[in-house]
């Protein structure tokens, strides 16, 4: 049985299920295809690794383990799942949501950072950070001023038909801790919840969704820091440039598709770059929020 999917303005045909995507319309035509076989547990001659994945030009092994399997992508069209004996679907669509999915957008030749996105009245904003930050619970508070969503940890770039770089609308649903969920009034009983993500539910956004691609107009890395009040700091030059860098999700290989690097330099051209710290000590998502929506690009 095969489920075909919309996301990342992509069509996917998979062989399991992933509830957390939008289904295509019939008789759509794939653009990446899952298919179940052999994968190799090494990859012949990988540039980059991490402990449980390979990247080599246009391969990517990710090793999902006994939960899930396998999984070998291929010049961003195709991915093999050799499924372990144990897999269960669910873990299949975590990991395939997750790094599967960032190898296969940036073997198609799109810029790939590990932040959120939303849609402001300004135009589109990224907030990356590390782990524990704040991004998602920035983007909840941002939907709930009525700004729609583009993406939660992932957010996939490219260059438009205007040569602007826009980001694309990504995975319909938002990942919380209790504590922010109870924060922003979000009802998250009975969701299911993800250890891989500090134990976040995670949280359906369908209605919230931006339908069409949005040009990026600023790009916030979002850090605690010790004191009081809110700093932002619009950066420039080197620093705005190592920002960038610090933001991309997973390996950028030069061989893999040289159109990224144009890309990246679009990316640090066009968009703001702002270094906003938050108190570690007293976490308010109101100033944070004010600060995006009211700070000009």
């Amino acid at each position: 049985m095969f489920h075909t999917y919309t996301v990342y303005d992509l069509t996917i045909q998979t062989t399991f299920a992933c509830p957390a995507l939008p289904r295509a319309p019939r008789e759509t035509t794939p653009d990446i295809i899952v298919t179940e076989g052999a994968t190799p547990r090494e990859l012949a001659a990988p540039v980059a690794t991490g402990k449980i994945w390979q990247a080599e030009p246009g391969r990517f092994l990710w090793r999902g383990g006994a939960r899930a399997g396998r999984f070998l992508v291929e010049g961003g069209t195709r991915v093999t799942l050799q499924r372990s004996p144990t897999a269960e679907d669910e873990m299949l669509a975590l990991h395939f949501l997750d790094s599967v999915l960032a190898a296969i957008l940036r073997q198609r030749g799109m810029l790939v950072l590990h932040a959120n996105a939303a849609v402001t009245p300004a135009g589109a904003v990224a907030i990356s950070g590390e782990s524990g930050a704040g991004k998602s619970t920035t983007l909840a508070a941002l939907v709930a001023r009525g700004c729609a969503m583009l993406t939660d940890d992932i957010t996939a770039l490219r260059l438009g038909h205007d040569g602007r770089v826009e980001a694309l609308p990504g995975v319909p649903q938002l990942h919380l801790t209790e504590d922010a969920a109870d924060g922003l009034g979000c009802d998250i009983v009975g969701l299911p919840r993800n250890k891989w993500r500090r134990m976040k539910a995670a949280v359906p956004a369908h209605r919230a969704m931006a339908l069409e691609p949005a040009p990026l107009r600023a790009l916030y890395l979002l850090q605690p820091r010790d004191g009081d009040g809110l700093r932002v700091q619009p950066l420039t030059g080197a620093e705005k440039f190592d920002v960038v860098q610090t933001c991309i999700y997973g390996p950028l290989l030069p061989q893999e598709h040289p159109g990224q690097f144009p890309l990246f330099a679009a990316l640090v051209e066009q968009a703001t770059v702002f270094r906003l710290e938050r108190p570690t000590e007293r976490w308010s998502v109101d100033d944070v929020v004010d600060t995006i929506l009211t700070t000009e690009y």
